[in-house]
């Protein structure tokens, strides 16, 4: 990959150039109606992401959106909805904006940051609910997980008051754990939850990811779901 077709694009991810580039990179500029990675961007428009998409429909925000394809078939199935889903990797960021373009949605926005960064960019209740699924279990490292107290100090700040949080996993040591430490967690409560969301009443509804498929088809692996609703 020449200089010229890098450009610029580097800064905002390096701290120096480097000899060699992920050629996804300088491919995120194909999709600009559907990626956002200039961070300077993304936090001027904090509180007023609404602007953004044209329309006062709620706004739901996704953390590690994978190839896309439970974002993009929530923005087919709920078009009275926005939503943006957070993703690093370059590949994955191309391959989801792809599909948003084949199906012409006009509902999504992908965008390169790392969720414990969100408040940087979310405004005060400016999300009606986030999704997290499959997320890192961090066996052995739990305190490096997404999904543990110290996130709902984040969602303090951003989520809406009746705003939900749905987590899937297949690990269920996580799971568990989730379940035992909302039991303290003060200005939210658990307000469903199943060990085997395949076999539930929500399955009708349900949207899989890439590793769901994966997790039921080749693994034949039960899937763990928790809503969370924040009542304070």
């Amino acid at each position: 990959m020449s200089n010229t077709e890098v450009g610029d694009i580097w800064k905002h991810f390096f701290d120096r150039p480097r000899r060699n580039y992920n050629p996804y990179m300088v491919k995120l500029n194909d999709y600009p109606k559907y990626i956002m990675y200039d961070k300077e961007v993304m936090d001027s428009y904090r509180g007023r992401w609404n602007e953004y998409f044209g329309n006062k429909n709620p706004i739901y925000l996704e953390i590690g959106s994978g190839s896309g394809n439970f974002a993009n078939s929530m923005c087919e199935k709920h078009p009275e909805r926005n939503h943006m889903a957070l993703e690093i990797r370059f590949k994955r960021l191309v391959l989801s904006a792809r599909k948003s373009e084949n199906l012409g949605l006009e509902n999504i926005l992908f965008i390169k940051r790392r969720g414990e960064e969100i408040v940087n960019f979310i405004g005060e209740e400016e999300i009606e609910g986030m999704y997290i699924n499959f997320p890192d279990p961090w066996d052995g490292k739990e305190k490096n997980r997404i999904l543990q107290p110290s996130l709902f100090k984040l969602l303090d700040v951003i989520l809406k008051k009746e705003g939900t949080l749905f987590f899937k996993t297949d690990h269920d040591g996580y799971y568990s754990d989730v379940l035992k430490f909302m039991e303290e967690m003060d200005g939210y409560k658990v307000v469903y939850h199943t060990s085997d969301l395949h076999n539930s009443p929500l399955i009708e509804e349900n949207i899989q990811t890439e590793f769901e498929s994966l997790f039921i088809y080749k693994h034949n692996k039960n899937i763990n779901y928790i809503e969370i609703k924040k009542i304070k």
